[in-house]
């Protein structure tokens, strides 16, 4: 644009097409911060659904091998956590109480704080009695 001789943009316009670009630019950014903040809470959330199944196994190690109940709990620092195990037969109104021998293993991990995500992990185990010798 020519005024007065010089080339260029005046500073108020310069001003109105910076404040036109933060106007088209600024509900992109919001979105963006939206949808990266859900993917680090699902992400956190399938992290902890790991780390349950990872202390599931582990508990399994650690428990008696012919005990027909057992419950662990753990708290971890580096993400603070709480994590929970239990080993029990399955429920009694359960289609599987049919089957002796089943057991439920429950693992749960939950945050430090209530708004963290909790991760469980469930697996059915058959165990059958040994026969006495």
């Amino acid at each position: 644009m020519h005024f007065k001789n010089k080339k260029g943009f005046s500073l108020i316009e310069a001003m109105i097409a910076i404040t036109i670009i933060g106007m088209v630019l600024a509900p992109i950014f919001i979105l963006e911060a939206n949808v990266f903040n859900a993917v680090a809470r699902v992400a956190e959330g399938f992290h902890r659904i790991v780390r349950s199944k990872h202390f599931m196994v582990g508990a399994y190690k650690e428990q008696p091998a012919e005990s027909k109940e057992f419950k662990l709990e753990r708290k971890e620092e580096n993400p603070t956590s709480i994590m929970r195990y239990t080993f029990s037969p399955v429920d009694k109104k359960s289609s599987l109480a049919k089957l002796n021998g089943m057991y439920r293993q429950l693992a749960i991990t939950t945050g430090a704080d209530a708004k963290s995500p909790e991760g469980v992990a469930i697996q059915f185990i058959y165990k059958p009695e040994r026969p006495s010798v």
